[in-house]
């Protein structure tokens, strides 16, 4: 789904499947473990970046591309590695920036022009959008948890559950986006 008013549009989802593998959603936590601590790490290389694209931002009105493309690749990885972790789906994922076989749309479009004001002023008009964050993740920790179980004894993921995991995993890589100054676009929960 694609959110955009004029401005860089982020894109992100990821194509449902009831059907699921017992198997791989009982040993997630193990099988995700890579992919967690090196997006962990890549993160925080991100953030790095975000501080440095902040002062670009503010003091020319544009972004740096190649700052911009290497932080949109560790949030597409993180993004997936997150994904899979968070039992949206079974294939797992590929290490690095390129996708291979995951059912994950993600999509951040380079726009060179930035507010500046909006950019000056990100940390603190990021503040509503982190509160709504961090409870979507608590809700959405218990969806999954549930979602473990459901999929364990059955072997499929209701769409129910699935459609209010996809929902707060978009809404979280907005925000993760909007923090990374990969576009002025606020966060919005769809």
């Amino acid at each position: 789904m694609t959110y955009s008013r004029g401005m860089a549009a982020i894109t992100f989802d990821i194509e449902y499947t009831q059907e699921r593998s017992k198997k791989t959603t009982g040993l997630r936590l193990f099988y995700a473990i890579p992919h967690l601590i090196i997006t962990e790490v890549l993160d925080s290389l991100a953030q790095v970046l975000a501080v440095i694209q902040w002062f670009i931002v503010v003091f020319t009105g544009k972004r740096h591309l190649a700052l911009f493309n290497l932080s949109r690749g560790v949030l597409d990885w993180q993004a997936r590695a997150t994904s899979y972790f968070g039992l949206m789906y079974d294939a797992y994922p590929n290490f690095g920036f390129e996708r291979s076989n995951e059912p994950v749309q993600f999509a951040a479009e380079y726009e060179e022009t930035a507010n500046r004001l909006t950019t000056g002023l990100r940390i603190i008009w990021a503040i509503p959008a982190l509160v709504i964050t961090f409870g979507l993740a608590i809700a959405g920790v218990v969806v999954t948890i549930v979602s473990w179980f459901t999929i364990l004894f059955t072997g499929q993921h209701p769409r129910g559950q699935f459609d209010f995991l996809l929902k707060a995993h978009r809404y979280g890589v907005r925000t993760q986006a909007y923090l990374l100054l990969l576009t002025d676009t606020y966060p919005k929960y769809e």
